[in-house]
């Protein structure tokens, strides 16, 4: 946060005075009314500064714990075969032994709900106001803002989109006006994806080509949408709009021997758009990492499953830690070392390059062109380990080839769960320090319960089955 006050101070008094004010102004439910003696919208946001501080306290809202900074990342990772429970595990321990509910021991459902509406209702005040200044690039932000987290918010408490054959089962709500007195029922999974898509496309009508990956821009929207397409399975879009980015230029795989940079330097050559942490934003030991590092909580371990998929002269195999203090048996020696420092600097990756060279791997696949998704596994592959052989094979082995990359590449970044899910694979845990061991798809439990704070104030709000 400091970096990014530091980009608009100088200007005026106000301006970061206004960043506080869009960080803290939104109260405990997006429901609830603003405070008489706050600051109105259409007064806050008079200039071209103004505008620029309502979206930096858009993008704060991103990094907290309760989203990006920790549960939103780590809920579908400890729900899926790549992860254990520690015998100690205390936090989010309900969901990662699929007994979680609406009222679960760290209100984790509850607090991602609340927490991610937060910022939807931050961008539509953003959105609200009708003005004659220059703002085009920042109004964008917000209308790309307020698609990401609808998005997410349909992935975590909706089932995937071709759950239902038309997609009419339940979304989450859909919040696009400033009404303290609204009071909206959920929508279906497909009027969501179709209110994404139509956000993201507006905003790339209004954003810059900025590529500084704290902020979204033309790049990273496009990015953004080649994901939805993929969860949509709409083949065709996704592929167009990841060539639009790998052939942007904007972009490069960080070479084998800087790896490790991606999880700790700021703005690497393959960061898209990722959340960053510094001295000021940082979550200490509420991060990410504080979650699988013995000197933070440590709740949480890699699985034998996953740490026995790396081969030897594989980069990314090095991202883990022995810990004897673990204990050995069950629970192993080894900790989860992607995230290695432990006062929370290091920067969640919302979406990188190689995720888009697997999204185009995959649309490729779909669409027949095998040779074509065959070479971006390559590219992915052969980044991390020079002397892997090429792909070669062709068929449903194909499409296992580029599942296990995503495994590998993007594991403990919060895609393992929703990748199984989407192709209809239940959860499998050969080794596993859970209660429960096996999930088959479909199961209800895939998806969280609305909050039960949210249920109490909403007459409108429907539970999700099983819950």
């Amino acid at each position: 946060m400091k970096k990014l006050i530091n980009k608009i101070s100088g200007k005026s008094p106000l301006i970061v005075l206004l960043v506080v004010f869009f960080t803290v102004s939104c109260s405990k439910d997006f429901l609830e009314l603003q405070p008489q003696q706050a600051v109105s919208t259409s007064a806050a946001l008079s200039t071209v500064g103004d505008f620029e501080a309502a979206v930096v306290g858009c993008y704060d809202g991103l990094s907290s714990s309760n989203y990006y900074g920790r549960y939103f990342t780590l809920v579908t990772d400890i729900m899926s075969d790549d992860v254990k429970l520690n015998a100690s595990a205390n936090r989010a321990s309900d969901w990662a032994e699929y007994v979680g509910s609406a009222t679960d021991n760290n209100n984790l459902s509850g607090n991602i709900f609340e927490y991610a509406y937060r910022v939807i209702d931050r961008a539509n005040r953003m959105l609200s106001i009708e003005t004659d200044i220059d703002v085009d690039n920042y109004l964008g932000q917000a209308y790309a803002l307020r698609a990401l987290v609808h998005f997410d918010l349909v992935r975590i408490y909706g089932q995937h989109y071709t759950y239902t054959a038309d997609a009419s089962h339940l979304g989450i709500p859909i919040v696009t006006t400033v009404d303290p007195f609204q009071k909206p029922a959920r929508s279906s999974v497909k009027e969501v994806y179709d209110q994404v898509i139509a956000d993201f496309n507006t905003a790339l009508g209004l954003i810059d080509d900025d590529n500084d990956s704290h902020f979204l821009n033309r790049n990273s929207v496009k990015a953004l949408l080649a994901r939805v397409y993929m969860f949509k399975e709409d083949w065709s879009s996704a592929l167009s709009a990841a060539n639009d980015v790998i052939n942007s230029g904007n972009y490069s795989l960080v070479s084998n021997a800087n790896y490790a940079d991606i999880f700790i330097q700021d703005g690497h050559s393959e960061a898209i758009f990722e959340i960053d942490m510094n001295e000021t934003d940082k979550r200490g030991t509420d991060a990410l990492a504080g979650m699988y590092l013995g000197s933070g909580y440590g709740d949480y371990l890699p699985a034998e499953d996953i740490l026995n998929l790396f081969p030897a002269g594989d980069v990314r195999g090095t991202l883990f830690a022995t810990d004897l203090t673990i204990g050995g048996g069950i629970y192993g020696t080894t900790r989860v070392n992607k995230y290695a420092n432990n006062l929370g600097y290091n920067n969640p990756q919302v979406i990188r390059l190689a995720d888009v060279y697997l999204i185009r791997a995959e649309a490729n696949y779909n669409l027949g062109n095998a040779s074509a998704a065959q070479a971006d596994v390559d590219m992915v592959r052969q980044r991390a380990n020079p002397t892997a052989a090429d792909v070669t094979a062709t068929g449903q082995a194909l499409l296992d080839e580029i599942l296990l990359e995503r495994r590998l590449e993007l594991c403990f970044e919060g895609s393992r769960l929703w990748d199984l899910t989407r192709h209809k694979m239940g959860v499998h845990r050969t080794d596993c320090t859970a209660t429960i061991c096996d999930i088959a798809y479909p199961s209800d439990r895939f998806i969280l319960a609305i909050g039960q704070f949210e249920m109490d104030v909403n007459e409108n709000m429907v539970q999700n089955p099983g819950y």
